[in-house]
């Protein structure tokens, strides 16, 4: 059988339904204006409900820098360089220490060649004394045999054992009054040449041949010296920074819910989204830097918060970041995969 096809009557068309373009327009008109009021409230109260901070990643600073005058010869390391402890950084070329090092060198050798003859007249002062005391008995001896047969001897004899005995204990007494000077004398040139050698060690450990090395592991920073550059003393010659990095984020004031350690936020820049962990609220604040600042507002000035990051968050230091995660005191950060975003998960999402 045919199909018989239903058609709409005539006398029905007024009843039918139609397309209204008016209502569609006010429901348009209506679904604009709750964007707009939306983005208004997010524009003056948003940043009281969702945290959004602006920060920098920072890491330790650590100034290598000359501690004489100098000149510098050599450059060993650029910018961006990892470098570790100990690494020879550059090495300079000084006058002034080096004419220290000479001088400080003869007079050491000037102490220790004063304190070699000092104890060898020690020695020589001991071994006579034994011999002087042995001619002033024997003298003493002869003085007392003379003086009972005093008539029996010619005067100038006894004159002349007079005069020997006196040589002999005078000579005897400038002996052991030099001992007791060297005995005195010896110590403090001890101690003076020990100071001298200290000193002398010291300074070439100080320079070592113009050597300068990296206190600590790290990356080397932009600030950077060239070789033919004369120096002073306190001249920064490199920037080191940390292997480890972090994040100070100035909070805003407006934000009405606070972090606490161990919330999980998104830290985002360079088109690099990564977990991190606040560590610490500090009890400070400062004022934003100039790229945070808006021109047609006071200066503002935020609660600092410290926040970790992973070892290989791919941040440079310096950067400017920009943290968020979290709303109405409630943070979603994961650390299911670092840098993936909430949207990113979302997008891959599938219904198992």
């Amino acid at each position: 059988m045919e199909q018989i096809r239903s058609r709409p009557r005539i006398d029905t068309l007024a009843v039918g339904r139609r397309w209204d373009p008016v209502r569609w327009g006010r429901r348009i008109y209506l679904v604009i204006i709750a964007v707009l009021g939306l983005m208004l409230l997010n524009y003056f109260f948003g940043d009281a409900l969702i945290l959004r901070a602006d920060g920098l990643v920072v890491s330790q600073r650590y100034a290598v820098s000359a501690t004489y005058a100098a000149k510098v010869s050599a450059a060993y390391v650029k910018e961006g360089d990892r470098v570790t402890e100990g690494r020879v950084l550059a090495k300079l070329e000084s006058a002034d220490v080096l004419k220290d090092i000479a001088q400080l060198s003869v007079q050491y050798a000037d102490l220790a060649a004063r304190n070699a003859q000092l104890s060898i007249r020690a020695g020589t002062t001991r071994d006579l004394i034994p011999l002087a005391e042995r001619h002033a008995e024997q003298t003493s001896k002869a003085i007392k045999k003379y003086d009972t047969i005093k008539d029996l001897i010619p005067t100038i004899l006894r004159d002349q054992a007079l005069g020997s005995e006196y040589a002999t204990a005078a000579r005897l007494a400038e002996l052991k009054s030099e001992s007791r000077v060297i005995e005195k004398q010896l110590p403090l040139l001890d101690a003076a040449e020990l100071r001298a050698g200290d000193a002398l060690s010291q300074l070439e450990a100080f320079y070592d041949h113009g050597n300068i090395k990296a206190s600590v592991g790290g990356l080397v920073g932009a600030r950077m010296t060239v070789p033919g550059q004369v120096v002073k003393f306190g001249d920064t010659l490199f920037d080191l920074y940390g292997s480890s990095s972090e994040v100070l984020a100035y909070l805003p004031e407006m934000y009405l819910f606070g972090l606490k350690p161990g919330d999980k936020v998104n830290v985002r820049g360079g088109g690099r989204t990564v977990v991190g962990t606040v560590d610490s609220v500090l009890q400070v604040t400062e004022a934003l830097p100039p790229e945070f600042q808006n021109t047609f507002r006071p200066r503002d000035r935020s609660q600092l918060v410290r926040i970790s990051l992973p070892a290989d968050n791919g941040f440079a230091v310096s950067q400017k970041i920009e943290v968020s995660g979290c709303a109405i005191g409630w943070c979603w950060a994961s650390d299911e995969k670092a840098g993936e975003s909430l949207l990113s998960r979302l997008w891959n999402w599938r219904p198992s």
